[in-house]
This record gives C-alpha cells, sequence and structure tokens, in this order.
C-alpha cells in the first residue's frame, strides 16, 4: 500500500478549490434495464427447466410447481437484497453527500471527513473509493464506498474529490489484486 497525502501534490486544489467551485455530481443508476431483461430471461428458463425436469421424473406438475416458485422467490428476493440501490454523490464547498434513493442524504461536511481509501489495480486504474470520517474525538468510521462499477464517469469523482479534499487530510493508494 502506497500512502499519498493530499498535500504533496501540487495540481490539487485543496479545500479552497471545491469552495470556490460549483456543486458537481455524480449518479449510479442501479441495475441496467439489460441486466434486469436479462435476469427475467434467466429466472424465465430456470422455471422451465423446473418443470421439465418435474414431468420427465414423472412428478405432479403441482410438486413441480410448488417447488419452482419456491426456488424461484427465493431467487428474485436474493437478487432484490445485493441489487445495488440507485444513488446520488454531490460534492460542494459545505462537504461530500451521498443520497440513495428514498433514503435520506448522508452529508459528510469537510472538517469531518478523516481520510479517503482509493484502491487500484496493478495498472494503475482505480476500483472504488471508500470516504472515512471522524466519529468523536478520535474515532474513525467508515461512511461508505463506491465501485467503479457503480458510477459512470467514476474518474472524474475520483479527480474532484481528490482535488477538493482539505490539505490535511490523507489519501491513501492501495494496490488489489495483485
Amino acid at each position: 500500500m502506497d500512502a499519498v497525502q493530499h498535500s504533496g501534490h501540487p495540481e490539487m486544489g485543496g479545500h479552497e478549490a471545491a469552495e470556490a467551485a460549483p456543486a458537481r455530481e455524480w449518479r449510479s443508476p442501479g441495475v441496467s434495464v439489460r441486466k434486469r431483461w436479462l435476469t427475467g430471461i434467466g429466472v424465465t428458463l430456470a422455471a422451465v427447466v423446473f418443470f421439465a425436469i418435474a414431468l420427465s421424473e414423472g412428478a405432479s406438475m403441482l410438486v413441480s410447481t410448488i417447488i419452482g416458485v419456491v426456488f424461484i422467490g427465493c431467487f428474485v428476493w436474493y437478487l432484490r437484497i445485493v441489487a445495488p440501490t440507485p444513488f446520488t454523490i454531490r460534492l460542494d464547498g459545505e462537504g461530500i453527500t451521498r443520497t440513495e434513493r428514498d433514503g435520506e442524504p448522508l452529508t459528510i461536511a469537510w472538517p469531518g471527513v478523516a481520510k479517503v481509501k482509493e484502491e487500484v489495480f496493478k495498472n494503475g486504474t482505480s476500483v472504488s473509493l471508500t470516504l472515512y470520517k471522524r466519529v468523536g474525538e478520535r474515532g474513525l468510521h467508515r461512511a461508505w464506498v463506491c465501485y467503479r462499477d457503480d458510477v459512470p464517469r467514476f474518474d472524474e469523482l475520483v479527480a474532484a474529490l481528490r482535488a477538493a479534499l482539505p490539505a490535511d487530510r490523507p489519501w491513501l493508494r492501495e494496490r488489489v489484486h495483485e
């Protein structure tokens, strides 16, 4: 892991630049329509396979229907749990805000940001951002994580957050999947 102090980069504007710059937003669309359709087709094919197996084994349609409904219902329930919720990240002069769909905004003022960890692949491609906030006098808490697949224009988000981060806050880069 190589730690990079924000203040060591002259091209980064720091917190003062964030106060002067207009607010910027990045929106995560959640699960794409294409993935929803492909998942629906996959679930339908699984249902057809269940019925075909039940018929070939001689089980009654009632038994195969119950098994299929339970399996497919649990699978759809699982997908609803793990599916990424659409969210918005907003950077402005006050701080950074993450708002999930139908949720309360989580705003962390710039003085409340403890550090940011950026995970990168071996080739330098940024994979994720983790924002840590201060809790109490000496406490540290992971506020949220954002992955490259979650947000279009992820590299712009990384650059804007890096430029807006106060100079005395550490920016850590950690290489993953070596």
